[in-house]
């Protein structure tokens, strides 16, 4: 039953002042607020999005990898002058941490709450406003009847101003797992750590809905229209009630090339051309990579892998390697923090990850992705998009099967215009001849992988770059020969000329002294055939079997410990007859073959007793007879031949007269077709000339639309150049009229700040001519009454002068007293 939210106070809003601007001078005032907390200007999307949040609308974001999505919600919360929260459901707890260290970074309180955060001291912190963002699993949202007081409490509530979805189409992914639709397909076990553990995100509608107008915020760098839909179907949203804003989804700085394995998947051997040993490119050399497996063994492989081609065999085993570990959504909670401080510390350069690494992490260390076999192309988007983050080109190597079992391997496989299913777009993206940066963008805009350049979505977004001044795609597609060249110089690749090879691969040359590391193939037991009947073939196993235990007792005695059958016995009496052919069918015997089949000597001239035994059973009654019935079987054959031949003499004259008439008709034939091609060339060259006449036409009104485009295009660029000439004119006005009014506000400060000054002074100066004023009227009193003081004693010391003489003198006139009055 669903919690009733009871308000005891007033929700947290946006002041009127924000609230009520109109659009253009809200946007002014949302530009200028974050340029004064990020010092750099925004992007119109992001701005646009914070706009349609301030108005109260849910709104749905839609940017490539690294666009800068994360900085809407803070742009937004930015505008708030009173506590507020910003809610964020994240589809993985690392995803949370790292979100954690960036707010701090800027200075924005926040917490990832999960089993070792979520508690009563910490939801009390939440209801006073304590944290600004709050980070959490749908599992928690959903599951914690923690979390679930909180969140409908009038506390909680009246702080809550937005509520964030980030990695959206996550919604869609786990919503198939909650409705089992992922066991039809291949595509969704290809990724292990995307999707199986998070079913709840398929379920959340309820209490997201479950607030008082709060506005919701869901972000996606790869959303389909299939995936759009279902969101918006699972959140029970109308068309109308939800903003779609529309970014920039393609990355022009990344590099895509597609690699055709040579090794199984399994075996992740491919990865043994892509890394040299150690001593010829040390740990700090190599370019800081990211290698994405489908399941979590397949990481360890990896290690194991790269670890040989470097000749470090067993660093695998070491947790704090110097050159890779791993990352999955089973490492420990503890290792994946380590891990991923050392890695933005530089301290290793490799880590071999399935998608657990691959939604949301903003590593700009990375360089290169190499990912594993083929992938849902939405997928693969989001794990190649966590390179380049640092503006610089960024590589991107997709080994691919070359055959899948059950799927499509060739363009032709593909029936036109059938719609792709999720294992049709992975195999799609495997084949495909065209473009893979477009094709990708593509497939995140209209849901499938074209096959054909001549796809009127291909060539629109084709057009779309060019008219956006996008970088010539350089892919695997684009310029296969410098495709080769780059994954050919990859063991050579360091830090240090990264850069040099991916702007010229095919002018750097090729270090002959690193040599790539091959696996031995294993020797392959050819497929065995037996032309004995199955009676025959048991007669000579059994023979073998007990001929065995003969040369069994001669060798060891009758008091052997083991069994004879121990060493060999019916499994390798079958095994060696199943290859009968192999083994008997040449002179001498294939003794190096029955040696493998069974198992190697454990005896001395045990191959040679084998060798012995079969010759033996051959000379044998049984295989003579069988030699026998064969000769007879081949004698029986020579003479039905020659009957046959006997009695087709009639039916060879009646084929050379069949023949002769067959004959006539082909050359009839051969006669009416020469002119039928006779007349098929003139009118060919009728058919020619006209179609030469259509293409001149063609090329006339072609060369008339370029020019007329090439003009367009021009003056496309003036209006652009004048637009942008008058932004930077208006930009520059607003930045003149802002500085005068900084100097009139500063001169009115220091107007104001002298004036004070002044009356400062002036009053000091009041006091100070009273004070000195009456100092002296004090000090004139002062003396009076010193002097009066002075007077009265020198009175007084005259009068007791007297009385003391006085007292002296009539001492003296009594008798007897001076004796004692002299004592005195």
């Amino acid at each position: 039953m669903p919690v009733k939210i009871t308000r005891q106070s007033k929700a947290v809003e946006l002041p009127n002042s924000i609230r009520d601007l109109p659009d253009e001078l809200l946007k002014n005032h949302i530009t200028g607020s974050s340029v004064d907390f990020y010092h750099d200007r925004p992007k119109d999307l992001q701005v646009e999005s914070v706009l349609s949040l301030v108005r109260g609308e849910n709104c749905f974001v839609r940017a490539g990898t690294g666009f800068g999505k994360t900085r809407i919600s803070e742009m937004f919360f930015n505008l708030y002058t009173t506590k507020a929260v910003v809610l964020v459901l994240n589809p993985l707890d690392s995803l949370g941490d790292d979100q954690v260290r960036e707010k701090t970074l800027v200075n924005i309180t926040a917490i990832n709450l999960n089993k070792m955060t979520l508690n009563f001291e910490t939801v009390m912190k939440i209801k006073k406003g304590d944290y600004s963002f709050v980070y959490l699993s749908p599992e928690v949202f959903l599951n914690s009847s923690l979390f679930t007081e909180m969140f409908f409490s009038s506390d909680f509530q009246n702080l809550l101003a937005l509520i964030v979805v980030d990695e959206a189409h996550m919604v869609y992914l786990w919503g198939l797992v909650a409705s089992k639709q992922s066991k039809r397909l291949n595509s969704f076990d290809r990724h292990q750590d995307r999707s199986v553990f998070r079913p709840s995100y398929g379920s959340m509608c309820d209490r997201l809905m479950a607030t008082n107008n709060v506005p919701l915020l869901l972000m996606s760098a790869t959303c389909r229209p299939v995936v759009l839909e279902a969101i918006t179907s699972n959140l029970k949203l109308q068309p109308e009630d939800i903003k779609l804003i529309d970014g920039e989804l393609t990355r022009p700085e990344i590099r895509l090339i597609r690699v055709s394995m040579q090794s199984t998947l399994k075996s992740c051997d491919d990865l043994l051309r892509i890394y040299a040993p150690k001593t010829a490119v040390p740990s700090e050399q190599v370019v800081p990579t990211i290698i994405y497996s489908g399941t979590r063994n397949g990481t360890f492989q990896v290690m194991r892998v790269v670890n040989e081609a470097r000749h470090t065999k067993w660093h695998e085993y070491d947790p704090l390697d110097s050159f890779i570990r791993r990352f999955h959504s089973v490492t420990g909670d503890e290792d994946k923090t380590e891990n991923m401080a050392d890695y933005a510390k530089g301290k290793y350069p490799v880590i071999s990850a399935t998608m657990a690494l691959g939604l949301g992490q903003n590593l700009k260390r990375v360089r290169c992705v190499i990912h594993m076999g083929r992938g849902d192309p939405s997928s693969i988007v989001q794990m190649v998009g966590r390179c380049g983050r640092d503006g610089k080109t960024g590589l991107g190597l997709l080994f691919m099967e070359p055959i899948r079992k059950k799927g499509k391997n060739d363009v032709a496989a593909f029936p036109s215009k059938q719609i792709q299913d999720d294992d049709d777009r992975m195999d799609a993206l495997a084949v495909t001849p065209v473009c893979l940066r477009i094709a990708l963008t593509i497939d995140n805009k209209h849901g499938y992988i074209p096959l054909a350049l001549e796809d009127p979505a291909y060539q629109e977004e084709q057009k779309r770059e060019l008219s956006k001044g996008f970088e010539i795609c350089r892919c695997s597609n684009c310029c296969p020969a410098e495709a080769e060249a780059i994954v050919n110089l990859a063991q050579q690749m360091t830090v240090n000329n990264f850069d040099a090879i991916l702007a010229d691969p095919l002018a750097m040359p090729k270090d002959g002294t690193i040599i790539t590391m091959t696996r031995k193939a294993k020797p392959r037991r050819p497929k065995g055939t037996c032309r004995l009947v199955p009676e025959v073939a048991e007669n000579l196993i059994l023979y073998l079997v007990d001929d065995f235990k003969l040369f069994y007792s001669q060798a060891l005695g009758p008091s052997a410990e083991f069994d004879a059958s121990d060493f060999f016995g019916l499994s390798h009496a079958t095994a060696v007859v199943a290859h009968f052919d192999q083994v008997c069918g040449v002179i001498p015997h294939n003794t190096e073959l029955a040696e493998r089949l069974m198992g190697g000597e454990f005896f001395p001239d045990q191959t040679r007793w084998l060798n012995q035994s079969i010759s033996n059973w051959m000379e044998g009654e049984v295989y003579q007879d069988v030699l026998r019935h064969e000769a007879f079987i081949a004698s029986e054959e020579v003479r039905l031949r020659e009957e046959i031949e006997a009695n087709s003499e009639a039916l060879q004259i009646e084929k050379a007269a069949w023949t002769a008439e067959k004959k006539a008709r082909a050359q009839a034939v051969v006669a009416a077709a020469a002119l039928l091609r006779k007349e098929a060339s003139d009118a060919a060259k009728k058919a020619r000339a006209e179609e030469q006449a259509v293409e001149k036409k063609r090329k006339q009104e072609a060369s008339r639309l370029a020019k007329e485009a090439e003009q367009d295009r021009k003056r496309f660029e003036a209006e652009l150049k004048k637009a942008q000439r008058l932004q930077k004119q208006a930009d520059e006005a607003f930045q003149k009229q802002e500085a005068r009014r900084l100097r009139n506000l500063a001169a009115a400060e220091a107007r104001a700040v002298v004036a004070a000054k002044k009356a400062d002074e002036k009053r000091i100066r009041k006091e100070t001519k009273e004070n000195n004023k009456k100092r002296a009227s004090d000090n004139r009193d002062l003396r009076g009454i010193v002097s009066m003081k002075r007077q009265t004693t020198r009175e007084e010391m005259r009068q007791e002068l007297e009385v003391y003489n006085t007292h002296l003198a009539l001492v003296h006139q009594v008798p007897g007293t001076s004796q004692s009055a002299g004592d005195s």
